[in-house]
């Protein structure tokens, strides 16, 4: 939700799934589902996200809300 790929109406692991699903090429969703879990395991962390180091600051509305 941090990065908003999937509207704040997801509140399910499925439902947060699927719409990704639509984004995602089916080929690629194994690969995508890895990596997104890694990056919130240990760059987008819930308690202290480490925004600065982060890849994704160009696409991150809370990177850009948190800079100001």
């Amino acid at each position: 939700h941090r990065l908003k790929l999937v509207p704040d109406s997801c509140t399910t692991p499925y439902s947060v799934e699927m719409a990704l699903k639509k984004y995602i090429p089916e080929a690629r969703v194994a690969a995508s589902h890895y990596h997104l879990l890694l990056h919130g395991r240990y760059t987008c962390t819930a308690r202290n996200p480490k925004c600065q180091t982060c890849g994704l600051q160009t696409v991150c509305k809370e990177f850009a809300k948190r800079k100001g």
